[in-house]
């Protein structure tokens, strides 16, 4: 979105570089948290065991090995809680509810019971915010700095740019917060629009 981000600056990170740099800043994130958005539809998730699983159509070993994350997902908020800031997370969703976002729902949802808070949107509440075209992937780490997130034209993740202009990272904060406030709570959008559907085939 251009009135986000400058015609020019950033720093362009291939994937590599952008996990590399992504893991140094996000313990260092400050108090003002760590905002995510996601926009796209589906992910290749690469070798991700619950996601194979749903690729091969087995939505029962799918829940599974969700179940088994249980005491990673307990650690790792625990020691987000203990380094003083909280995640964000908006996810915008088209209906009807595709099976990726079915299955990814399903892992927000039990990463909520640890901690994070993940608001969930409607697309056509942000229809008009993509008069450009669709809203960008992006990752906030409180102050320090934003990441716009690339991806593959078969959505693999392919890199991103970095900007830490504190005046860029503060708009980009900022937008997402609005979306977070417009959109319904995980807890509350779960059990009514997701928990019922049936098993999805795989991809």
């Amino acid at each position: 979105m251009s009135d986000l981000f400058p015609a020019t600056g950033g720093t362009y990170l291939d994937q590599d570089a952008y996990i590399a740099d992504f893991d140094r800043r996000f313990w260092r994130t400050d108090a003002e948290g760590f905002w995510k958005l996601e926009r796209m539809q589906s992910y290749d998730e690469g070798d991700f065991p619950s996601w194979q699983a749903l690729r091969h159509g087995d939505w029962d070993q799918s829940l599974r090995l969700i179940e088994e994350l249980r005491p990673e997902y307990e650690e790792h908020y625990g020691k987000i809680a203990a380094a003083g800031f909280a995640m964000h997370r908006v996810r915008v969703v088209e209906t009807p509810l595709i099976p990726y976002i079915q299955w990814e729902l399903t892992i927000l949802h039990t990463k909520f019971g640890y901690g994070e808070r993940v608001n969930v949107l409607d697309a056509a509440e942000v229809a008009g915010e993509e008069t450009e075209g669709p809203l960008p992937e992006l990752c906030v780490m409180g102050t320090d700095a934003v990441y716009v997130l690339d991806y593959s034209p078969a959505d693999e993740p392919n890199g991103a740019v970095r900007h830490t202009d504190p005046a860029t990272v503060t708009r980009a904060r900022t937008f997402i917060q609005r979306l977070y406030a417009a959109g319904e709570a995980l807890d509350t959008y779960f059990p009514r629009e997701v928990a019922g559907l049936p098993a999805p085939r795989g991809l």
